[in-house]
């Protein structure tokens, strides 16, 4: 039998990492190496990164941690600050409109971030291509004034927005909120194509009922919730 060195299966791994081409296949597979070879699939991004180059982004129990490199243009600095220390809201991003959209939230005051972005609302085009949209809101819970910042930065097909001013649990509970207004939206609007196309409805509407999802887009009295299937 033939010995292996543990370095040798070490340098095939560091190998498998960085040559990809066709031509070094016999490198890194010969039976040669003795090392078991575990297939995997190669994942690669359609489009460019909404940080560009220089920029390491990493997530550790939830909470986002960046840092930057001297090749990173300013732009690219200006995100890693917005999304350093922010939570990930983990199983809880959607495809809205075709974006592929995150949430995060970041404690304490917004201003720093803000100037960094110079901008304290309404929205700007980044160098690099980035959409950045600020909105602030003041609302009164349980007779205090609350006032949330919202962050969204959207490139290409990906959409990122971190809220502040909030909790974790706050937060889950809007977003959920927002995916059941627009699945109840999407369900009306199915309805009332299907209507509209001479079809039955997902129900026997009443001929009232019928001519407000036609007229109106939905019949007053109905509403959508959350189903555990």
């Amino acid at each position: 039998a033939q010995s292996i060195l543990g370095v040798q299966c070490e340098v095939q791994k560091q190998l498998k990492a960085f040559v990809t081409l066709e031509r070094f296949e016999r490198i890194y597979s010969s039976s040669i190496a003795g090392c078991r070879q575990v297939k995997k699939n190669k994942n690669f991004a359609s489009g460019g990164s909404i940080f560009g180059k220089g920029v390491k982004f990493a997530m550790k129990d939830g909470r986002v941690a960046t840092d930057i490199i001297s090749v990173a243009n300013e732009d690219g600095r200006r995100i890693a600050a917005i999304l350093n220390n922010a939570h990930y809201l983990e199983n809880l991003h959607f495809t809205i409109d075709g974006v592929d959209t995150h949430y995060f939230i970041k404690q304490g005051p917004s201003e720093g971030d803000l100037s960094i972005l110079g901008l304290s609302g309404g929205r700007r085009t980044l160098e690099n291509g980035v959409n950045v949209t600020v909105s602030q809101i003041n609302t009164v819970l349980s007779g205090r004034t609350r006032r949330y910042t919202d962050i969204q930065l959207q490139y290409g097909a990906l959409c990122l927005n971190t809220r502040y001013g909030t909790t974790l649990d706050e937060e889950k509970a809007r977003v959920l909120e927002l995916a059941r207004q627009r699945a109840v939206t999407q369900a009306w609007s199915r309805e009332q194509q299907r209507l509209r196309d001479g079809e039955e409805g997902i129900r026997s509407w009443t001929e009232g009922e019928k001519q407000q999802v036609l007229n109106t887009g939905r019949v007053q009295g109905y509403d959508g919730y959350f189903v555990i299937s």
